[in-house]
């Protein structure tokens, strides 16, 4: 066999890795490009006012389901029980995108507030509507905001309401006054 032949077959296999390797990367490109994609928000707008009808009954009172803006929407609405403690949550998206929680405890005890605002420390009190909220900053404020970065709590003879969250203030002073309506 001659050596140009073999240099030949050399040359060859290099040129087919090549070629192999572009067909490849081209077939990659296609897939990737072809295949669609949706880019939609997958969370979704739940009815959290028909879910606290049906929340009633096992909270032992009224679930709070506050009137919000028309483009405020409502991410999540459940029933928890921590340490014991039954509450009604419900997390809602502001239209800058921020998000506020609404936590309602019937027959909660201090374990169960300590944890719920643990990393935040009460800074005095303001009035709402006629009802009085303590006001708990964090105690570590982070960027991007954490999601208890401002807590408002509302004690009732039976009951504690909290709201925390990202938003700007005049968000928080909507939902306490949304809520102070529903409580009196």
């Amino acid at each position: 066999m001659s050596s140009s032949a073999a240099e030949r077959r050399a040359k060859q296999t290099v040129r087919n890795l090549v070629l192999s390797l572009l067909v490849t990367l081209g077939l990659v490109a296609a897939i990737y490009l072809g295949v669609p994609r949706d880019d939609t928000n997958r969370v979704v707008p739940v009815d959290y006012q028909a879910i606290a009808q049906t929340a009633t009954g096992s909270l032992g009172q009224e679930a709070l389901s506050p009137e919000i803006p028309a483009d405020w929407w409502a991410n999540a609405a459940r029933l928890e029980t921590t340490l014991g403690v039954v509450s009604w949550y419900v997390g809602f998206v502001t239209p800058d995108n921020q998000f506020i929680g609404l936590t309602q405890a019937v027959d909660s005890n201090p374990s169960w507030e300590s944890e719920l605002l643990a990393g935040n420390l009460q800074d005095g009190e303001v009035v709402l509507s006629g009802l009085t909220w303590e006001v708990w900053p964090t105690l570590n404020p982070s960027s991007p905001k954490g999601t208890k970065e401002y807590v408002l709590l509302h004690r009732t003879a039976d009951a504690v309401v909290v709201i925390y969250g990202t938003a700007p203030l005049s968000d928080f002073e909507l939902l306490a006054t949304a809520i102070s309506s529903q409580l009196e």
